[in-house]
């Protein structure tokens, strides 16, 4: 129930329609919450399924089904097969849905998979297939574990290099405070570090602050404007076009550029 809380909390900070895919080890499988990520947070999700389980062992006998979606890239070395709407997953649904497992009037809730027959030319022999649960559309088998193979770039990229390069694991104090304020000021610094790397924060930097300060900040004449969810800041001048009451000299800015720059008419 923590993935739950954390999403939903994150639907709030960041807007609702903002999170669609979520891609999930399969450590942190769990039927229920994967239900709830679906239906009540209307969250997508990809999540690979452990070999052990029996969902991989009824994925694994559509192996040369004529039901099975196939995707290939033979590029890539890459075969694909998609399976749409299992009904073995008796775990996948609330508490209320397991425990009517067993009665029967019983409808298991559906869920799709793909499984990996080949990966960068190598063959996955029948038993050894990697398996991937969804509530995507399977009907492309290939997308799917492309969109999942984005989860290297978080482990690597963000995981790895938060707990190895930014010591984010290294508390220095166990209480309460102490991890919350460590924790915090790690990923400031490395929110900064990432935004400077862009070719704008670059841009930036190069200038250096005094003379950021000397062309960009230092004015009176620049406001910011909050509608809904977003904002945006506007010299005075431009807002006046945007308000439809333009002065009739402007000192700052060329009324006829604003106004193609900001997709206003006449």
């Amino acid at each position: 129930m923590g993935v739950t809380l954390l999403l939903a909390q994150a639907k709030r900070n960041i807007g609702k329609r903002k999170i669609r895919l979520l891609l999930i080890d399969n450590g942190f499988m769990d039927e229920k919450t994967l239900w709830i990520i679906k239906y009540k947070l209307g969250v997508d999700f990809i999540v690979r399924i452990r070999t052990n389980m029996h969902l991989a062992s009824d994925v694994r006998s559509f192996r040369d089904s004529p039901f099975a979606s196939i995707g290939e890239d033979k590029k890539r070395g890459l075969r694909i097969l998609g399976v749409a709407s299992l009904t073995n997953y008796d775990q996948y649904g609330d508490e209320e849905h397991y425990k009517n497992r067993y009665k029967k009037n019983f409808k298991p809730n559906l869920i799709n998979c793909v499984m990996v027959t080949e990966w960068n030319g190598r063959s996955y022999g029948p038993g050894h297939e990697k398996v991937f649960a969804t509530s995507l559309d399977v009907s492309g088998p290939l997308k799917i574990v492309d969109n999942y193979c984005l989860r290297s770039l978080i482990e690597n990229t963000l995981f790895r290099e938060l707990k190895q390069g930014w010591n984010l694991a290294k508390i220095p104090m166990k209480k309460k405070n102490a991890v919350v304020s460590h924790t915090i000021l790690t990923l400031i610094m490395y929110s900064l570090n990432a935004c400077f790397q862009t070719k704008l924060g670059r841009a930036l930097t190069n200038k250096g602050i005094r003379r950021l300060r000397d062309e960009d900040m230092s004015t009176i004449h620049k406001l910011i404007v909050f509608s809904g969810e977003y904002f945006a800041i506007f010299d005075v001048e431009e807002y006046s076009i945007i308000l439809r009451a333009p002065p009739k000299i402007f000192f700052r800015i060329d009324p006829k550029e604003a106004k193609k720059r900001l997709g206003l008419k006449d």
